[in-house]
């Protein structure tokens, strides 16, 4: 298969871009930003098409910078004939416009389809990428199963596959298994099972225990309850005693109220009765002093009246013998003289006699005292006499039950606490109880739970495990049928390999595995941990020779973008050389940016 031209309306950077191509090797070196690297692009686009797959792909990368048809044509030729391919690339490849012309006919062809890469060269996207494109700084490529069924001949790319899905399946279903198997625990449900066997046992010796205090407390409270019955009839008699006692207490109280109330009445009576004598002995003295004094007063009115009695006699004889107005007037003076002088006497002789009558009224204060003492001496003894009552009964309660009355209280209430002490533990162990059996019924059920989860559990685990040992085996099989596969292409693909590679200066021997994995044969070490340059020959050799391997039918061009830059001089001489080897056999386009790399 051979490339004659391409034009090229507008893909990235190029636009109205027409070029052509030799049948062997075509070198192009030109600086970077030329666009080297888009041309290898478009290529590979005219023949697989773009992915639309990836949100930021080639298709968006390439989107042209001018406003023309994103796209164009490409001349090649093939053992079916020469062929012209048109592509338009839009949106996504389900509106893309693709057609196809015979140059031998200038009419549309069906001899391929949009498929035209994989119907040309026999493989997919995937693998050009792997081979015969060696994309810049992309030479590392990845073996799918295309490569190796194509390899080992006799095997398509689905048989591989469905060997690669149905490990891939074991491997889904191991995982699965081993997820189900972590979802349940054997040895954590047995020691939850014990842990909740012994609470159970833990929670039946605290029910008997429970059971067994409040059969004690029972006995205690029965026995605490005929003695609290015997000591409620004798407090019959108690609350009627206390009730007589508190009767007396309260006439005691009542007397000695009455008594109080006479003491303060004689207090205040003896008061006022010596304050009536003091006064009294004060008014006597000033009475006598008085009476003395009126008498000398008495005895000089007397005299005087007497006196003016005469001289007005004497004065009315005189001036009788006269027959003058005068006289009749002296005398009717004299007369109304007279009788105040008699007037006021009689007064005097009243306030006397007063003084007398208050020596009376003190007789009768004298008496009120009397009977008051009198009153608080039968007081006293109304109080003695209920106090010997008192006494009395607190002496026959004592001689008929052998205690007092405060000692029986005692008692009793002593009686009655521990009682109520009793009832109050009692209650707290039935309520212990019940929160007992509650939880031992509980955990019961859990126990019994736990025991048929267990059973369940072991059922499954053994169930798992013998699945898990049919599908280890299978995958053993199944691997080493695929080992088997793989060794039929390992040694022509490392005896390919090394045709190449040991044309190269380098010291380290690379092995391939059955993978095609590309491993350090001194230290069976990927083949990363070599330098940058190495690793790039590894990569390119084996590209090399998969291509020798891989296209048996239809010889596919090969395209090297710049891939030598890592070389040092020595080894880039030898790879110019293999180029040029390998274009007598293949169409190679070369794109480089450095004078040194080109041919």
């Amino acid at each position: 298969m051979k490339i004659i031209s391409c034009h090229i309306d507008a893909f990235g950077k190029i636009n109205d871009a027409e070029i052509k191509f030799n049948e062997n090797l075509n070198s192009l070196c030109e600086e970077n930003g030329y666009g080297k690297t888009t041309l290898a692009k478009f290529i590979k686009a005219m023949f697989f098409g773009f992915d639309s797959s990836k949100k930021f792909n080639d298709r968006t990368k390439y989107q042209p910078l001018v406003p023309a048809n994103f796209g164009g044509s490409l001349v090649f030729q093939t053992e079916k004939g020469k062929f012209k391919v048109f592509r338009s690339f839009k949106k996504s490849a389900t509106t893309d416009e693709f057609s196809l012309v015979n140059l031998e006919t200038n009419l549309p062809s069906k001899t391929y389809t949009d498929n035209l890469g994989e119907e040309i060269f026999g493989v997919g996207k995937d693998t050009f990428d792997a081979t015969i494109f060696f994309g810049q700084n992309e030479l590392e490529s990845e073996v799918n199963d295309s490569i190796r069924g194509s390899l080992i001949g006799n095997l398509s790319k689905d048989d591989i596959s469905a060997l690669t899905v149905a490990l891939n399946k074991i491997k889904n279903k191991k995982s699965e298994i081993r997820a189900e198997m972590k979802t349940f625990d054997l040895e954590r449900d047995r020691r939850t099972l014990k842990e909740n066997l012994l609470h159970e046992n833990d929670l039946k010796l605290k029910i008997e225990k429970v059971e067994g205090d409040l059969k004690i407390l029972d006995e205690k409270i029965g026995d605490f309850s005929g003695r609290s019955e015997n000591l409620k009839s004798i407090k019959k008699e108690l609350d009627e005693y206390k009730s007589e006692i508190k009767a007396i207490d309260i006439f005691i109280d009542d007397k000695k109220q009455q008594l109080s109330k006479l003491k303060s009445e004689i207090v205040f009576q003896e008061k006022n009765l010596n304050d009536k004598k003091l006064e009294n002995k004060k008014n006597n003295e000033k009475t006598e002093k008085n009476a003395e004094k009126m008498k000398k007063n008495n005895i000089f009115l007397i005299f005087s009246i007497i006196s003016v009695a005469l001289a007005v006699v004497f004065l009315g004889i005189y001036f009788a013998l006269k027959e003058n107005i005068l006289i009749y007037l002296s005398g009717v003076f004299c007369v109304a003289f007279i009788v105040f002088l008699v007037f006021f006497l009689k007064r005097k002789v009243k306030k006397v006699q007063e003084s007398g009558s208050a020596i009376v009224n003190f007789e009768i204060e004298e008496g009120k005292l009397q009977n008051l003492q009198k009153d608080e001496i039968y007081c006293e003894s109304v109080l003695k006499d209920k106090e010997q009552e008192k006494l009395s009964l607190k002496n026959n309660f004592r001689r008929k039950f052998g205690m007092s009355e405060s000692d029986f209280s005692f008692q009793y209430e002593k009686i009655e606490n521990e009682l109520k002490i009793y009832e109050n533990q009692k209650l707290t162990l039935k309520n212990d109880l019940k929160h007992f059996k509650l939880e031992f019924e509980k955990v019961q059920n859990y126990v019994i739970e736990l025991q048929d989860k267990l059973e369940e559990d072991i059922e499954k685990d053994e169930k798992l495990n013998k699945n898990m040992d049919l599908l280890l085996k299978t995958e053993d099989f199944l691997k080493v049928s695929s080992e088997n596969l793989s060794g039929r292409y390992v040694d022509p693909v490392q005896k390919r390999f090394d045709e190449f590679y040991k044309k190269f200066f380098v010291k380290d021997s690379i092995v391939v595995d059955a993978n095609l994995n590309l491993n350090i044969e001194k230290n069976n070490l990927n083949s990363h941990y070599l330098s940058a340059g190495t690793l790039d020959l590894v990569n390119i050799c084996k590209r090399f020779a998969l291509i020798d391997l891989l296209f048996k039918k239809e010889k596919p061009f090969i395209i090297l973008d710049d891939p030598f830059v890592n070389l040092d001089d020595k080894n880039l001489q030898v790879a110019k050389e293999i180029v040029l080897s390998l274009s007598k056999k293949y169409q190679i386009i070369f794109l480089t940016c450095h004078s040194a790399r080109k041919f």
